[in-house]
């Protein structure tokens, strides 16, 4: 047997399984509206979209495939603006495993509904986050960094800052005609709730969410995580995650960061505090009023 070319191989494979990239993407295009283009040209899409994510490395982080995060894309059609250029909406869902158990919680789920892109197949999808090259690669490679930061965010206080100074060198690589255009859903010009793809960074990395990244570090990994082994202590620990989420909503009233948190997190927040005592209940409803106002009727086991 040779020894050194059975070494090798060994050492290929382990390298390619230890250093793989970040993400498990399942990517789906659907195209309702279809009008002008090739029904063909989608089915290259998805495929060169689920490629592309699943492929591309966004850091130098050494994964295993276990430790990969699972990320769902559905791209829905909006509009053809020609053969090549077309209008998306976006609906992203990455989630996140809870320690010892075989349960998942939502890391990130948004819609974003302003993905203008311009493809035609066998054209290369490249990606760097300080060098522009086209607004599709640009949006898929700014939310995985913003994932990214979320899920290092979950298991250590402020763990995603590295992720979130990518995310926004993916912003400030953008053309100006680009970044300055409501068109393109990357303008923060606005009043109000500012629902503008860039305002995730820009919350993020504010000093008014710091009460909400370490409530948000507390939530998962002194509280989810402990779920298992004591529930009771991982409530409370929950409870005092949410004081600390509450804090910067009442300093960042118009955060989108923080309300889509709310809307991420309400059902499992009534399913874990169903059977907790009084004060934990109205704790939690007293938070929640403010943080998903909409959604009060799915508290009402809290009040």
């Amino acid at each position: 047997m040779n020894y050194r070319y059975l070494f090798v191989a060994f050492f290929v494979l382990w390298n390619v399984h230890v250093h793989a990239q970040e993400f498990a993407f399942t990517v789906k295009v659907n195209t309702p509206t279809l009008q002008i283009a090739d029904p063909g040209v989608f089915k290259t899409f998805e495929k060169d979209l689920t490629e592309f994510l699943n492929n591309q490395r966004f850091t130098d982080m050494e994964v295993q495939d276990e430790e990969k995060i699972k990320v769902t894309l559905n791209l829905n059609l909006v509009k053809e603006q020609s053969q090549k250029d077309f209008i998306f909406s976006m609906a992203i869902l990455a989630v996140r495993p809870v320690y010892n158990s075989s349960y998942e919680t939502v890391l990130f789920q948004y819609i974003d509904d302003k993905v203008v892109i311009s493809y035609e197949p066998g054209n290369a999808l490249i990606f760097n986050p300080n060098s522009y090259n086209d607004n599709l690669t640009s949006i898929l490679g700014y939310y995985a960094y913003i994932i990214l930061g979320l899920d290092k965010d979950s298991f250590a206080d402020k763990g995603g800052d590295a992720m979130y100074a990518n995310a926004q060198a993916v912003i400030g690589s953008l053309p100006t005609g680009i970044s300055n255009s409501d068109d393109y859903g990357w303008s923060a010009n606005k009043a109000g709730l500012n629902k503008s793809r860039s305002s995730f960074v820009e919350n993020l990395l504010s000093p008014k969410l710091n009460d909400f990244r370490i409530g948000f570090y507390e939530y998962h990994r002194q509280g989810l995580d402990l779920t298992s082994t004591n529930v009771d202590d991982a409530r409370k620990n929950i409870v005092n995650a949410m004081k600390s989420i509450e804090k910067s909503y009442n300093s960042y009233v118009n955060s989108l960061m923080i309300n889509v948190f709310g809307l991420n997190k309400g059902n499992e927040l009534v399913q874990i505090f169903k059977p907790a005592p009084k004060n934990e209940k109205a704790e939690i409803y007293k938070i929640m009023s403010k943080l998903d106002p909409a959604g009060l009727q799915k508290y009402i086991d809290l009040r």
